[in-house]
């Protein structure tokens, strides 16, 4: 049992930022415990010491590979080399002290041994570093989240972790959730700010909140002890597209869709113009005049000169990437950085900033030869994050932060220079009603959200049972909207033009209670919003009194435990309530409606600030063992049941015929998650997951009512298999270290297709998303060496994504199941072959990168 207690210790989550030493120290000669034993850590000047029974912890330890020294007079000293601390975690450290006569010198030297499994954990957890980065082939860390157990991907390739729907995932970066409230979408993120990232899928402490799914916990680099820089460039694909040539598709009758295009129907005029073209190559792409293509990164970090207590980080990104697809770029610039400065040993200070300027474009393919008249969206993000932390005695250490985030959105046709509220012209299709010739997309918007936040947290260890922390946030917002769109073709334009001001806050209070023979960890959170708006009392009748909404409320209590069962072995257990409120934006949506019903169109979308926060309760039980001191393994089953999830539903209130947003829809969720993991020993590592899950509900998306209704569907009152519902998922990452500086890393992924509905016969009901699509699989390869020139490493690498060029489906015809067949006899309405090959019906096809970085 003594080898399982080295590792069962507290888990406590400290603001999601630092971690936590702890152990005991012993005599060597009589196993006594020893009392008053110094424990230190010289770089950091913290340390504790042993108590009565030899116990010591040492709090607030930043992320990082530290050494640790046990010294006491009459015992030689012992350090102990790359001891790991990680956020949220706890690292145990035992100590066997020597007596000696006299006084040495030199200390016992040790290198730290990492636990195989962390096993006080009480519910699933996965880790990723930004060393990852660099010896396995990812690019992002959304591509790294995919990687992990319980995390799928939808065809359009968002993430869902257990089950849940996409944007049910929130980011911290720094203690701060950093996901728009406006419109619920995710921050962009980049290795540049990674020193660790973990997710949390199923179940979380109450110090998180407003989230139903999964949180990604990211820690920000902070500057080491000297002056380092390091420099890294990755190319553009250096394979070519096949997408991005004339005729690509093999087989395809050019003559016969050439001559379909020459007559206008609408005009009688023959459109010369209007002539499949060559693909442009990427330095021919509209808005990319930048001087190369690729991905840039670049750092520096140390010590402030002349003032060696203040650290800094500092980090520059620029990505010049085209789409895979026939059109479509990314152009991204950033910069982030960390400045630190510690005031003796108990105080430290800490500014974190982030700066973005993202342009993209997506493929749309029925503009496949009308792309200069297709979106494009642009976002500016700003993030600055100010805070300190102080330990006043070595039982009690707190934490507080200030920040402030300013996103804005600007999505348009880039010809598009009328007033927001102005009209466009309205594409015009070919002759088959294929591809646009003429005019734009009905969309366009322009977003500035600003977030004052403020969080403060207290953690206070008493004795060697408990630690309790509390604390709460409090963030105001100021949302300024503007925008014309059209939800569905043939429904009118709808104009918005809005500001607003809501607010929202939480408090929690959670206990880490360690008994020798088991670890709970319970803890209570209570939310609050509110919209600060007004609505009819009664949504569902327009000539009802308007009156102010007011705020919501919940309440949601969070338990885990753990039991060892061996030395090798423990049961964990977790349970909790997660709500989440749906982002403001469908609480503010056509609020003019509300002083104006008269102006409502049939099947006009009307908001709901009334609307009540979306529920699941989540339960997980699981067992993890450590085998041969190297290998690890965690089976986890989960179930979750959703409630009040966001919806949309018709109401009929004579002369009113419009759409609201409810919280009509619902789901559950059963599945298991297995993961193997070996650590990187004689230099061989890996981590395979599998994750079996079955996901049902009424419906797969919050606007899937509305459709329903605009196309004279049922409404769906049971559950079937949704969307996204991927029952089978493997995936696998390796690395082999070849030589000192140089290996391989290899990822392979496989996944059961999603579902779709088939198409048997006219006539034939068949059940909703009973047929599955073809399995995808991906086979990534990343090689790297490295070479040492004085102080200075140079490091070649060489990527390969999707070796075997798969063509994954992601959407497919429903009378055969496939992406490009669409099921019909030769000379069936479907169209030409340009037009049912849609390329974004499959993922991405392979890409072979190449790069070099560079430190010194």
């Amino acid at each position: 049992m003594s080898r399982l207690l080295l590792i069962l210790t507290p888990f406590i989550l400290y603001g999601g930022t630092v971690g936590k030493i702890a152990g005991r120290v012993l005599d060597g000669g009589t196993n006594e415990p020893l009392v008053a034993v110094d424990v230190y850590i010289e770089v950091l000047g913290a340390g504790g010491a042993t108590d009565l029974d030899g116990y010591y912890f040492i709090l607030n330890v930043p992320p990082g590979s530290y050494e640790v020294e046990a010294s006491m007079i009459g015992y030689r000293a012992e350090i102990k080399k790359s001891v790991a601390v990680f956020a949220d975690r706890t690292t145990y450290v035992d100590f066997r002290l020597d007596p000696t006569i006299i006084e040495l010198e030199t200390p016992v030297v040790v290198v730290a041994k990492k636990p195989v499994i962390e096993i006080d954990m009480t519910s699933k957890e996965t880790r990723i570093t930004r060393e990852q980065f660099d010896i396995t082939p990812v690019e992002t860390p959304t591509e790294a989240l995919a990687l992990q157990g319980g995390v799928t991907t939808d065809a359009a390739g968002n993430l869902h972790v257990r089950g849940g729907r996409s944007g049910e995932l929130a980011y911290y970066i720094e203690g701060i959730e950093v996901s728009n409230a406006l419109l619920g979408s995710a921050p962009v993120l980049n290795k540049n700010l990674i020193s660790e990232m973990s997710l949390l899928s199923g179940t979380f402490n109450a110090e998180y909140g407003n989230i139903m799914s999964g949180v990604v916990n990211i820690i920000t680099p902070e500057g080491g002890r000297e002056i380092s820089t390091s420099l890294e460039y990755t190319s553009f694909m250096i394979n070519s597209s096949p997408y991005r040539k004339k005729d690509w598709i093999n087989d395809i009758d050019t003559s016969y869709y050439d001559a379909h295009r020459i007559l206008d129907t609408l005009s009688g005029d023959l459109i010369s113009a209007y002539e499949v073209p060559d693909l442009m190559d990427a330095k021919d792409l509209p808005l990319l005049g930048v001087p190369f293509l690729g991905e840039l990164n670049g750092s520096i970090e140390g010590p402030i000169p002349g003032d060696r207590a203040a650290r800094f980080f500092i980090a520059g990104n620029f990505a010049n990437q085209e789409s895979y697809l026939p059109f479509g770029y990314e152009l991204t610039r950033s910069v982030n950085g960390k400045l630190t400065r510690k005031f003796g040993t108990n105080f430290k200070v800490i500014i974190d900033a982030q700066y973005i300027d993202e342009e993209s474009q997506r493929y749309s393919h029925v503009y496949k030869y009308l792309y200069d008249n297709y979106l494009v969206s642009q976002e500016k993000s700003m993030r600055g994050i100010i805070g300190f932390n102080h330990v006043p005695v070595n039982n009690f250490f707190y934490n507080v932060r200030v920040g402030y985030i300013e996103d804005k959105f600007d999505t348009k046709v880039p010809s598009d220079s009328l007033d927001i509220l102005g009209s466009i012209e309205e594409p015009v299709s070919d002759n088959y009603s294929e591809f646009y010739i003429s005019g734009y997309p009905q969309f366009r918007q322009e977003v500035k959200t600003r977030q004052y936040i403020a969080k403060a947290d207290f953690n206070w260890q008493l004795g060697k049972m408990h630690n309790l922390k509390f604390g709460g946030e409090q963030s105001f917002y100021v949302f300024e909207l503007a925008n014309r769109q059209q939800l569905f073709p043939r429904t009118p334009i709808i104009y918005q033009q809005y500001e607003q001001k809501p607010r929202d806050g939480a408090v929690f209070i959670q206990d880490k209670i360690e008994h020798k023979y088991l670890v709970v960890n319970a803890g209570l959170r209570f939310d609050y919003s509110y919209p600060n708006a007004e609505m009819w009392e009664d949504i569902e009748d327009p000539t009802s009194d308007v009156a102010d909404v007011k705020p919501q409320y919940q309440v949601s209590p969070r338990l885990g435990l753990s039991h060892p069962i061996t030395e090798d072995a423990m049961l964990h257990f977790a349970y909790g309530h997660f709500f989440q409120m749906p982002p403001y934006e469908i609480m503010y949506f056509n609020s003019n409606y509300v002083a104006n019903p008269e102006d409502i169109p049939r099947y006009g979308l009307v908001g709901n600030p009334r609307i009540l926060p979306q529920r699941t309760t989540a339960y997980e039980v699981g067992v993890k063992y450590a085998i041969l001191d190297i290998y690890g393994i965690d089976v986890t089953l989960f179930l979750k049941d959703i409630k009040n999830l966001l919806s949309t539903t018709e109401v009929r209130a004579f002369p009113y015929n419009y759409i609201i947003y409810t919280n009509d829809d619902f789901g559950s969720v059963q599945g298991i998650d297995v993961t193997l993991q070996r650590e990187l020993v004689s230099n061989i590592g890996f981590s395979i997951n599998y994750t079996y899950q079955v996901a049902r509900g009424n419906r797969s998306f919050a606007m899937q009512g509305f459709y329903d209704v605009y196309t004279g569907l049922p409404e769906r009152i049971k559950e079937y298999y949704l969307d996204f519902d991927r029952r089978h998922t493997f995936a696998s990452t390796f690395q082999f270290l070849l030589t000192e500086r140089g290996g391989v890393g290899i990822n392979f992924r496989i996944a059961s297709g999603l579902p779709y509905t088939p198409y048997i016969s006219e006539g034939v009901v068949v059940e909703e998303n009973s047929a599955r699509m073809a399995w995808s699989y991906s086979l990534d390869l990343l090689l790297h060496q490295g070479f040492k020139f004085g102080g200075a490493l140079l490091e070649l690498f060489v990527s390969a994504i999707n070796i075997t060029d798969a063509k994954n489906p992601r959407y497919v015809y429903s009378r055969s199941g496939e992406p490009w067949v669409t099921g019909e006899a030769a000379g069936g309405l479907m169209g030409s072959q340009d037009y049912i090959i849609d390329p974004s019906h499959v993922g991405s096809r392979r890409t072979i990168k190449a790069g070099l970085r560079t430190r010194l």
